[in-house]
């Protein structure tokens, strides 16, 4: 079973992320989207990076969770990021930022999701 994205979810990529974005496939298990050069905000480095989120079956009924940074991201003032760690999709190794909200289907899309992904990497700027 392929994995899909929704319309809103593919304008969005294409308008914010023009082709610098695509949907990997491991079998029928797992379908991720990987965002190329994605950037990272001042305070944290490298400037940007690859941007993994795993989509599974039953997207958006089934809820987004967590993401992964290939190379990782580091605090610039070389404090620890919480809840990271390193894990391997589709032949590399990501870091898995452990991040959980409630998702609300029907509400919530890989749109939403990826602005959370923005607002928890900025608030790793903060002192």
């Amino acid at each position: 079973m392929t994995t899909s994205l929704l319309p809103e979810d593919e304008e969005y990529l294409d308008r914010t992320y023009p082709s610098s974005w695509k949907l990997v496939q491991a079998g029928d298990a797992v379908t991720g989207l990987v965002i190329a050069g994605f950037p990272v905000p001042h305070g944290l480095r490298p400037q940007t990076t690859s941007l993994l989120v795993l989509v599974p079956n039953g997207y958006p009924g089934s809820a987004l969770d967590m993401f992964y940074f290939a190379p990782p991201i580091e605090r610039s003032d070389g404090k620890p990021i919480a809840a990271v760690g390193p894990e391997e999709h589709f032949g590399r190794t990501w870091q898995r930022w452990s991040r959980h909200y409630q998702w609300e289907p029907g509400v919530d899309s890989m749109v939403r999701h990826l602005e959370y992904i923005t607002s928890e990497i900025e608030q790793e700027t903060r002192p």
